[in-house]
């Protein structure tokens, strides 16, 4: 026989699921209606003082730096070559012929002269490996301030574990040189080899970070000091939080002029008291309120769903192996007052809509499996039920 679930809300929510007749275990209870509660909006704290939890302020309004950046303050990225030293054994093999010409060119380069008569097929290069060096230049570094860099294994080595980068030049884009790295390596794990080719690896360990690691060598060019009209850039670009942005700038800085030039980006020209450096320190104090998000994020790898608040659900029905789910309108009674003489009137909702949270609580409840639910997720978008963006990764 099957158990129907209902759920009293919004829109109402019928899970079916093919269950044992309740015959066959004469013992066990009838199973109890489902009755979810409706979500609550409210921002709550969670158990156990979760780390990195922010609490809102009033009327949930968040700093402008956090959901928008100035056009001019991004990051760079910068890549190098290099070659790091010192390892036990692990390094490349000797059919990693880009490590035997990374080496012999240090060692050209530091002026060690070598003997015509060298093969480089006979050199062996156990104790070196060829890695990709990668940094993160901030906007306004100068030089002399120093930089994490990321060290990745280009050949076959086992472990850079105990290994030291040689000197490194990092470039921009444009081919300049703008870093240098140098420095030991620090790895999360550990690799340990024995004889007969038995081996224990915990974590990744041919990839490495130097703390501190890179010099900043060269300045990347920029005027953000003598510009007098700045824009600023929506991270995720929605027009209502460009409008609140704008609002929010012009009633902070009334002689500020600021124009709205497309969904991501506000352009704002500067009073002549004001530079640039104080309008973004004043970012951090400007707040406005961000809008609600319209997406469904499922991950079908880990069974994850998100979804936002502004999501929801028409009049549908799902059928996926042995479940079924059907979106309803919920019934209203109007009911007369006592010796009104008026008569009970049942009406349907005019807007039939049920909350995406409400399902999957629900659709979880009975023991779906997170597959089962996404994929009803998604047929759910494909037959425009589905009142949001529906993102898959």
């Amino acid at each position: 026989m099957a158990v129907l679930s209902k759920i009293a809300t919004a829109g109402l929510i019928v899970v079916s699921a093919l269950l044992p007749a309740a015959s066959a275990y004469p013992q066990a209870a009838a199973p109890a209606e489902l009755m979810l509660p409706p979500p609550q909006h409210a921002l709550s704290k969670p158990q156990g003082e979760l780390l990195g939890f922010q609490w809102g302020e009033a009327n949930g309004t968040v700093p402008l730096s956090t959901l928008a950046h100035l056009r001019g303050t991004r990051i760079n990225h910068l890549i190098g070559h290099g070659l790091v030293v010192g390892l036990q054994n692990s390094g490349d093999s000797q059919q990693t012929q880009f490590t035997v010409q990374f080496l012999l060119n240090s060692l050209m380069h530091s002026g060690v002269n070598l003997p015509a008569s060298l093969n480089p097929s006979n050199i062996q290069v156990r104790n070196l490996a060829a890695v990709m060096v990668t940094a993160d230049i901030p906007a306004f570094a100068r030089p002399g301030s120093r930089l994490d860099v990321l060290v990745s294994s280009m050949g076959d080595a086992r472990s850079l574990q105990g290994g030291t980068l040689l000197m490194t030049p990092l470039f921009g884009t444009d081919g300049q040189v703008y870093a240098v790295g140098q420095g030991p390596l620090t790895i999360e794990g550990y690799f340990a080899g024995a004889g007969g080719g038995a081996s224990s690896r915990k974590n990744f360990q041919t990839v490495g970070q130097i703390p501190n690691g890179a010099t900043v060598e060269r300045q990347v060019a920029n005027d953000f000091a003598k510009m007098r009209e700045l824009e600023i850039e929506i991270d995720d670009p929605n027009p209502t939080v460009a409008v609140r942005a704008a609002d929010a700038i012009s009633k902070r800085f009334a002689d500020a002029r600021v124009m709205l030039s497309d969904p991501g980006t506000v352009k704002v020209g500067l009073p002549p008291w004001m530079t640039p450096v104080n309008f973004a320190a004043s970012l951090d104090q400007i707040r406005i309120q961000p809008a609600e998000s319209d997406r469904v994020v499922v991950d079908e790898r880990t069974g994850t769903v998100v979804v936002g608040g502004l999501v929801s659900v028409g009049k549908a029905a799902v059928s996926h192996g042995n479940l079924t789910v059907v979106v309803e309108p919920k019934l209203q009674v109007s009911q007369p007052g006592p010796l009104s003489g008026g008569t009970t009137v049942v009406n349907k909702t005019a807007k039939i809509t049920a909350s995406v949270e409400q399902i999957a609580e629900t659709l979880n409840a009975v023991g779906t499996k997170p597959g089962d639910v996404i994929a009803i997720f998604e047929g759910l978008r494909a037959a425009g039920a589905l009142h949001g963006q529906l993102v898959v990764r």
